[in-house]
């Protein structure tokens, strides 16, 4: 420490590891780390010289990772590419109006129901009610429907960063979509899977040393086209979020305006 009792400054990443290290080496210790209230936490990080906007959206993030209601498991989000699709947005409007609005749209515009709430999160399924899936099918109204048609659940999360301000989070789960896009690849993967068990019985040595080499050309390229084909349905998927996002953010209808009767027989 130097003369005047201050010693040397730190960088925001010096502080970030000495916070780190110190909270291990108190557990080590065999204390606990401290538990911190949202109070706390913004005073702290006020005296560190951060800005409370920064801090409320850092924590509104943090949160947005721990009251997850969907959660992507198994070994197609290895081989095929991750089912749940996330899209985040910070808008300048109160959090419970916006969750409000947002909610009566999917109830409403497109064709979901409410499965479970959490203080932080609500999960949302399609309606599997004969009237909803007529009104998806027949689509009359023009809306498409994308959210009930292409997900499997979908996850809202809206997090107040100050009073006039809030960030959204929206989860699908394209679960049944990439599966669909896989029996692409067990079907194709089939054909060479026949000929070369085949070939192992009746073919000649030659025709046995081709299929040892085609076999897993084929299967690559089956893999490939299918991981293609569900990276298509991923983005337009986001597109459908990000338009849906984009609306709330500048205060618009959520539902997009449609052409009258009239319009459509010009």
């Amino acid at each position: 420490m130097d003369a005047t009792g201050h010693g040397r400054y730190l960088t925001r990443q010096d502080l970030e590891a000495v916070v780190r290290r110190a909270a291990e080496l108190e557990i080590e210790g065999g204390g606990s780390a401290p538990e911190l209230s949202e109070g706390d936490v913004l005073r702290i990080a006020s005296e560190a010289g951060l800005s409370e906007a920064s801090v409320r959206r850092a924590l509104a993030e943090h949160g947005a990772g721990a009251g997850d209601l969907l959660v992507e498991r198994g070994w197609l989000t290895r081989l095929c590419g991750p089912g749940l699709v996330t899209t985040t947005r910070s808008v300048p409007r109160p959090a419970e109006e916006v969750r409000l609005e947002l909610e009566s749209h999917l109830q409403a515009n497109e064709s979901m129901r409410l499965v479970r709430r959490t203080s932080i999160s609500s999960l949302w399924e399609p309606d599997r009610g004969i009237v909803a899936a007529l009104m998806r099918g027949l689509d009359v109204l023009g809306r498409g429907y994308p959210l009930a048609k292409k997900s499997r659940a979908l996850e809202l999360q809206v997090f107040p960063i100050g009073e006039e301000s809030c960030q959204i989070s929206l989860t699908t789960d394209l679960g049944n979509e990439r599966a669909g896009w896989f029996w692409v690849l067990g079907v194709g993967a089939g054909a060479p899977l026949t000929l070369a068990t085949m070939g192992i019985i009746l073919g000649t040595p030659e025709f046995q040393s081709a299929l040892a080499v085609l076999s897993p050309a084929w299967f690559g390229a089956t893999l490939a086209l299918a991981r293609a084909g569900y990276r298509r349905g991923v983005g337009k998927m986001r597109l459908v979020m990000d338009g849906l996002l984009d609306r709330v953010e500048h205060d618009e209808p959520l539902e997009p305006q449609r052409p009258s009767w009239k319009d459509l027989l010009k």
